[in-house]
């Protein structure tokens, strides 16, 4: 028996269980960011009707664009948290960029950038992307100083890091010149692998 608007009904654990759109929109959302789904993953109307006829009568479809603003909203509040956990710690934290160009012809350079530090109290070693941009070319030294300048002023970083971890590109050297004139003497040590 199906329960009116506005009924709620038991769940599997003996508990009142309310349907809230917004929640399944959220979870959707972290669906298609966890599991890497293209938005209109949901566009399927048989997929509605399922849901609609045997799992939740009150579903309503969410659209792509919907969807994406709703990833989007997770994205910033994710990136704000990680804002305050940087500005609230007081260790040194190690970065690792790399640059490359997207395969097989297709457009577009990428920079990723991962803060890797030790949690203060737990020892535990910890590790983000706080970074993955799109990167103009061409791959200068003056353009990846600049963008990861940004990346450590935007994350409260500058103070912060101690080391910035980069393969041996002549770019890439380019880059660290400048940014141990710029951080000197807080950014401690450079290392090439």
């Amino acid at each position: 028996m199906v329960p009116e608007a506005g009924q709620s009904s038991m769940s599997r654990d003996g508990s009142v269980f309310v349907y809230n759109p917004d929640a399944v929109r959220e979870q959707f959302a972290g669906l298609v960011i966890q599991e890497g789904l293209p938005f209109n993953h949901f566009d399927n109307t048989r997929m509605m009707r399922v849901f609609q006829n045997h799992l939740q009568p009150k579903y309503n479809h969410v659209s792509r664009s919907t969807l994406k603003r709703d990833a989007m909203k997770l994205w910033i509040t994710a990136k704000q948290l990680l804002k305050d956990v940087f500005l609230n710690l007081n260790v040194s934290v190690n970065v690792t960029t790399n640059v490359w160009s997207a395969p097989h012809g297709l457009p577009g350079s990428y920079l990723c950038v991962i803060a890797h530090w030790i949690e203060p109290g737990t020892w535990q070693m910890m590790k983000r992307v706080i970074a993955f941009e799109d990167f103009p070319v061409p791959h200068t030294g003056g353009s990846l100083f600049r963008m990861l300048k940004s990346v450590f002023a935007d994350f409260h970083l500058e103070a912060k890091f101690f080391s910035v971890t980069l393969d041996n590109a002549s770019n890439n050297t380019r880059a660290v010149g400048k940014l141990r004139l710029r951080y000197e003497p807080p950014m401690d040590s450079v290392f090439l692998s």
